[in-house]
């Protein structure tokens, strides 16, 4: 029987195919342009994101109060080609249907952060990196680096419990969280190597055994900035690859039988 697989959302797509902004024309009459972008806000009046290609999208009829300078938001925008070209260094866009900028970043306890008994995964991921199947096709989920190193984006892909409703869908995705760690103490000097292990912790309040059969994705945007640093003042130099480790299988939500994943990124 076929495992039973929760649509992927077009925001972790986009990421999935390695792109930052994605765009079609609705017809071949319409020079309406349709897309979703991944950007780092750059400032928040009027809310401008950079893409990973340097491109700034200027977003106009936000209702959003506040964005945080230096997050990575994700967005599906629209903008007249007739008007605007598609590649001007500058376009100012509308959002599509009034959806509003989401921040991709991590949470403050997701890291990176220096490994502990706390932040050791307790459960298994279904892959972080690699090709994976879903409803839509198959796509690959390998991670990126961005911004000169000062961001890796991860899409983990995760197994869940599939609920009766949106609220308590809700709930059993809060219980999931994706920390990035490290290992500084296993840093010598003249290390070229920063290992990261990503783990998938979920804090269960239930006594009973819970049935994740179905899998689904996220995307997390981590800062490498302070990380790095300190890998620096450790090995006496910038690391030349970032390794990332996470324990994956694809049969179940377990840690027994799951096999390590490495991906790796040769610094630029």
């Amino acid at each position: 029987m076929k495992m039973a697989k929760f649509k992927i959302w077009m925001v972790a797509l986009t990421l999935l195919m390695g792109v930052s902004l994605t765009s079609c024309f609705n017809s071949d009459n319409d020079p309406t342009v349709t897309g979703f972008a991944y950007g780092k806000c750059t400032d928040f009046y009027p809310p401008t994101f950079q893409l990973f290609n340097g491109q700034k999208l200027v977003v106009s009829g936000s209702s959003t109060t506040t964005f945080n300078m230096g997050e990575i938001y994700g967005f599906y925008y629209q903008f007249d080609s007739e008007l605007q070209s598609p590649d001007a260094a500058s376009i100012t866009v509308t959002l599509y249907n009034g959806i509003e900028p989401v921040s991709i970043n991590a949470k403050g306890n997701e890291g990176p952060v220096s490994a502990s008994e706390s932040t050791k995964a307790n459960s298994a991921f279904y892959a972080f990196s690699g090709n994976v199947s879903f409803s839509s096709g198959t796509v690959n989920i390998d991670p990126i680096v961005v911004f000169d190193n000062e961001y890796i984006i991860v899409t983990p892909v995760y197994w869940v419990k599939q609920e009766s409703s949106d609220e308590k869908q809700k709930e059993e995705l809060a219980k999931h969280a994706f920390v990035l760690t490290y290992d500084l103490e296993s840093v010598k000097q003249g290390d070229t190597e920063f290992v990261l292990t990503l783990n998938h912790v979920i804090t269960e309040t239930s006594e009973d055994p819970v049935a994740r059969n179905v899998y689904t994705s996220t995307s997390k945007a981590y800062r490498l900035t302070s990380a790095l640093n300190m890998f620096g003042l450790k090995a006496g130099q910038k690391p030349t690859k970032i390794k990332v480790i996470g324990q994956v299988n694809t049969s179940k939500n377990s840690l027994e039988g799951a096999t390590e994943q490495v991906w790796e990124y040769t610094v630029k």
